[in-house]
């Protein structure tokens, strides 16, 4: 069994894959202990990230498996492919036209063994052409031992952990435990598969370090049309919220928390969305479906223990589920007049 799995999903990126190998090759835990799972989404020019793939699959075939989709199903689904084929006892995601630090893997695996987690959070190192910025928000290393459910509530809503993957260092036993999936075409879709993870972990360790490189770029899944898949964001939070209902007694125990996290993720954080994309768009009747959604599964929403917990312009912007918009134009005023609401 290899020490971590390195899933790759890859969609039309073979001028960055000799970057992506170096990262990967270049790593100080070894080659060997790594297995380099990629995922071909079904690339569209014309074979040339299929042949870059087959020709670094060939060069070690020990440590890389490369999976050809025979049609595109998005970065999520193609995560989940490669999970299916991961042996490793730690999951690493990894975005194509990213790069790790040379000793991230060596240094996370030495972490997670040291303290038993289950997860480990560390910076991202955000980088636009000559712009750089950490994702840094403590100057502290810390490990949360979460043992009960009075160690989970206060973790849970707190703003200590965020939900994308790709700064995430993962125990396999804990994805198998959730039975966390992506959704399939869809984007804003991570945290769908990263907040289950955070109801079960029990040891979780924040590492103040920039070891994952994130380049921005046109056209990548990340900065193209994310205000025309505006409504992606509701429909991912939507399936959230089913996932956790199924969970029975996980549910009973931290409805109040997630209740507050669904509010906050599938109205307000839409709704910031909404007037803050240029190209955004979210018609009127969608809108009154997720006001209908929220009657339904927060009908009390201000008896909420923890309501205060949101800021103030959240707290009034959520009173607008029971305001009745006469037409599209009303609601895109409100959109801009509520984008700062998070």
């Amino acid at each position: 069994m290899k020490k971590v799995s390195v899933i790759i999903p890859c969609y039309n990126v073979e001028s960055f894959l000799d970057r992506c190998w170096n990262s990967l090759t270049s790593q100080t835990i070894g080659l060997g202990n790594i297995e380099c799972i990629f995922v071909n989404d079904c690339s569209t020019d014309n074979g040339k990230t299929s042949e870059k793939l087959h020709s670094i699959e060939k060069s070690a075939p020990d440590s890389v498996m490369v999976i050809d989709l025979s049609e595109n199903s998005g970065p999520g689904e193609a995560r989940n492919i490669g999970l299916q084929y991961a042996t490793g006892k730690y999951i690493q995601f990894f975005d194509a036209d990213d790069v790790l630090d040379n000793d991230a893997l060596k240094q996370l695996f030495e972490i997670a063994e040291k303290n038993d987690t289950d997860i480990i959070q560390y910076n991202h190192l955000y980088i636009s052409g000559d712009q750089k910025r950490s994702s840094q928000d403590s100057t502290e290393n810390r490990l949360f031992t979460i043992e009960t459910k009075e160690d989970r509530i206060p973790f849970l809503n707190s703003s200590l952990v965020t939900y994308g993957c790709t700064n995430k260092f993962i125990k396999k036993e804990l994805i198998s435990k959730t039975g966390s999936k992506f959704p399939a075409r869809a984007k804003y879709e991570e945290p769908l598969f990263i907040y289950p993870l955070f109801l079960y972990a029990k040891r979780v360790y924040k590492l103040n370090a920039d070891l994952y490189h994130y380049y921005f770029r046109a056209g990548s899944m990340i900065t193209s049309e994310l205000g025309k898949k505006l409504t992606d964001h509701p429909k991912v939070q939507l399936m959230l919220l089913e996932y956790c209902m199924s969970r029975g007694q996980t549910y009973e125990e931290y409805k109040d928390v997630i209740e507050l996290y669904f509010l906050w993720s599938f109205y307000l954080e839409t709704i910031s969305y909404a007037g803050t994309y240029k190209d955004a768009f979210i018609s009127l009747e969608y809108f009154e479906f997720m006001q209908k959604v929220c009657t339904n599964f927060c009908r009390n929403w201000r008896a909420n223990p923890y309501i205060e917990m949101l800021p103030q312009s959240g707290i009034e912007a959520l009173k607008s589920i029971d305001r009745k918009f006469h037409d599209q134009a009303e609601l895109n005023q409100f959109f801009i007049e509520e984008r700062n609401c998070i």
